[in-house]
Formats: structure tokens, C-alpha cells, sequence
């Protein structure tokens, strides 16, 4: 590839399918770990007071049974058993939306699943310290220091936005009870993370729309590597003969098969030979079946004998049906006066064939 060319050729399937086996796809991070926190604060606000609940429930059966403790390894065993069901009772919700909602946030962005075993071997290349402090002043580098910069002074914006409006409840926390207190406190909490969330999300949709635009750009390719792509995909010249070969073969086959089911069979006599068929309920002229020419003929005419389907010479006929149809294919409106005078001539001898036959049997 000569230097500085330019990439301005759209990726190739093959190419596109080589980079997801490496697992080299449009992803941005910051839209799942975004939409997971998202997750999180809606299941951990609705699910806030059975949690409370569960909890106090636990804390009040400890505390009622503390003077009552006897330090045995079964009461451990039960006491640990049932610390942690109550832990799971309260956390098992909460892990398995952040599960589910950032598998089927990856599988959205990935297009489906994705196992790319070779993105995880490792990579000692990426040990190198002028490959380090490259990609440390790389301009990818300076946009993620950017996203983070900008990220923290909108979370830092909101908190103060909010905490601003919330001022005057707040200075009243001091004269209520400490439930209402502390529920105030975490309904601020939580509407300051929302609105935060809430901003992060546009921001990850922006940076994942980033992420497809620099994954395309990266996988677009020269008009070289294009060429050579198409070269090596190309299949093997002797491997294509044999085929060809082969649906030559099985073409010869077929048509071979379609001779019994011929009206009449025209030749040159030697060199040409046409097995033609006439359907008038399928077909608004007759069909060539077969056609060949020296063995192919000879072999079309032997299987005409066999079939006892009648023969007729006519050179001019058979070289013009012969240069002028393909095989399955009607014959043209110039051949219908020699073709119908064949026919005519066919079904005459049928006629007469069959006359003798009655006449034979009856007497």
C-alpha cells in the first residue's frame, strides 16, 4: 500500500467480520455503566421501604435475642445464614437488574452476542513504555481527559442547582425527627442523582454515536487493500473448472432425463440433434428438452430409439433450432411453420402407427 492513501473505501463484510471476531466493535463503556446506575436508582428507590423493612426486621430479631446468645458453632451458622439471606433479600434485586440491564445494553450495541476470545489473550505489546506514553498523549487520550473534565463540572453544576433549590427544607432539618430527616435527605439524594443520571445518558448516547462514527472510520479501507481482499477471497482457478465440470455434468444429466418425455427428435442427421416437446396446456410453443451436437446428438437420438419417439431430418431446421434456443425455452415465431410442419408430419405417422395396432389386434 503506498504511503498516505487514502481510506476511502467502505468496509467489506469480510473485513467487518475479522474485526468482531477480535471484538473490535462500536461500544461505549460510559452508555453501560450509565444506563446501569440509571437501573439502579429506580429499583433502589422502589424497592427503599421493603428494604428498610427486611432490615430493621433482622436488626430487631438480633438485638431481641442478644442476651440470649450463646456462642456455639450451630447459633453461628444460623446467625451467618440468616444475615445472609437478609443481605440477599435486599442486594439480590439490585445485582440482578444491574445483570440484565448491562448484558442487554452491550448486546444492543455489539449487535448480538459477542464472544471474542482473542480480545482477552494477552497482548505484551501494550507492556511497552513508548507504547504507553504514546497512547498517554494520543488525541484519544485528550478527549477522554476532556469527557472527564466536562462530566465532572456538569455533575458538580446539577449538585449545586439542586442543593441550591432545596436550601431553605434543608435549614429546617434540625427541628424535625430524624425518620423525616433522614427520608428528606435521601428524597434530595436521589433527585440530584436522577437529574445527574439523566444528564450522563445524553451525554453517553453522544459519546456511543462518537464510538460508531470513529469504529467505521477505522475500519475503512484503501482501494488496494480492497483488490487485494477480493484476490484472496477469490476461489482457486482449478477449483472452479472442476465446477464448472460438475454442473456441466449434471446439466448433461438432466437434460438427458428430458428426452423420453420429447414429441419428436430433428437432426442434421449427424452432427445436430433437438428433442423438442409440446405441451398446449403448459407452454404456447414447443420446448427444446435437448439438444447437442456429434456424441451429445448421437447420444440424444439413442435415447430417442429406445423411447421409440420418432426421428426427422431436417438439416436447415435443426441447425437454426439449434444455434437460435436454449434448452427449456420455446422456439422463436420464425421457426413455428418448419417446427408445426414436423409435428404434423409426427403426429400423422402416430395416427397411422396406432390405425395398424387396432387393425392388428382386431384380427
Amino acid at each position: 500500500m503506498a504511503d498516505g492513501e487514502d481510506k476511502s473505501e467502505a468496509a467489506t463484510a469480510k473485513r467487518r467480520s475479522d474485526a468482531r471476531q477480535k471484538g473490535q466493535v462500536a461500544r461505549s463503556t460510559e452508555l453501560t455503566s450509565v444506563s446501569v446506575l440509571f437501573g439502579l436508582l429506580i429499583v433502589v428507590h422502589g424497592t427503599a421501604r421493603s428494604s428498610s423493612a427486611i432490615i430493621s426486621s433482622y436488626f430487631e430479631s438480633a438485638f431481641r435475642n442478644l442476651d440470649n446468645l450463646t456462642f456455639s458453632s450451630q447459633r453461628v451458622w444460623q446467625e451467618g445464614g440468616f444475615a445472609v439471606l437478609t443481605l440477599l433479600r435486599v442486594l439480590g434485586p439490585i445485582v440482578l437488574v444491574a445483570m440484565v440491564i448491562g448484558v442487554i445494553v452491550n448486546v444492543i450495541q455489539t449487535g448480538g452476542l459477542l464472544w471474542a476470545m482473542e480480545s482477552i489473550q494477552p497482548n505484551f505489546q501494550k507492556l511497552n513504555p513508548l507504547s504507553g506514553l504514546q497512547n498517554i498523549f494520543s488525541s484519544r487520550s485528550v478527549v477522554e481527559l476532556f469527557k472527564n473534565c466536562y462530566k465532572i463540572g456538569i455533575i458538580a453544576w446539577i449538585a449545586w442547582l439542586t442543593v441550591q433549590s432545596s436550601f431553605p427544607r434543608l435549614m429546617l432539618l434540625w427541628r424535625l425527627e430524624a425518620s423525616m430527616s433522614i427520608s428528606m435527605v435521601a428524597e434530595l439524594i436521589y433527585q440530584m442523582s436522577m437529574r445527574i443520571v439523566g444528564t450522563m445518558l445524553v451525554l453517553a448516547g453522544i459519546d456511543y454515536a462518537y464510538q460508531r462514527y470513529a469504529h467505521e472510520k477505522r475500519l475503512r479501507m484503501t482501494k488496494q487493500e480492497v483488490k487485494q481482499e477480493y484476490k484472496q477471497n477469490e476461489v482457486d482457478p482449478h477449483i472452479k473448472a472442476k465446477i464448472r465440470a460438475k454442473q456441466r455434468e449434471m446439466s448433461k444429466k438432466r437434460m438427458m432425463d428430458s428426452v423420453p418425455s420429447a414429441d419428436v427428435v430433428i437432426t442434421n442427421p449427424t452432427h445436430f440433434s433437438i428433442a423438442l416437446r409440446y405441451d398446449l396446456e403448459h407452454n404456447s410453443a414447443p420446448v427444446v428438452v435437448a439438444k447437442g451436437v456429434d456424441l451429445i446428438a448421437f447420444r440424444i437420438r439413442e435415447i430417442a430409439v429406445d423411447a421409440d419417439i420418432p426421428i426427422v431430418e431436417n438439416p436447415p431446421l435443426a441447425r437454426a433450432l439449434y444455434k437460435q434456443v436454449d434448452i427449456g425455452h420455446e422456439i422463436p415465431a420464425e421457426l413455428y411453420e418448419g417446427v408445426a410442419e414436423v409435428l404434423a408430419f409426427v403426429y400423422e405417422v402416430n395416427l397411422r402407427r396406432r390405425e395398424r395396432m387396432r387393425l392388428g389386434v382386431n384380427l
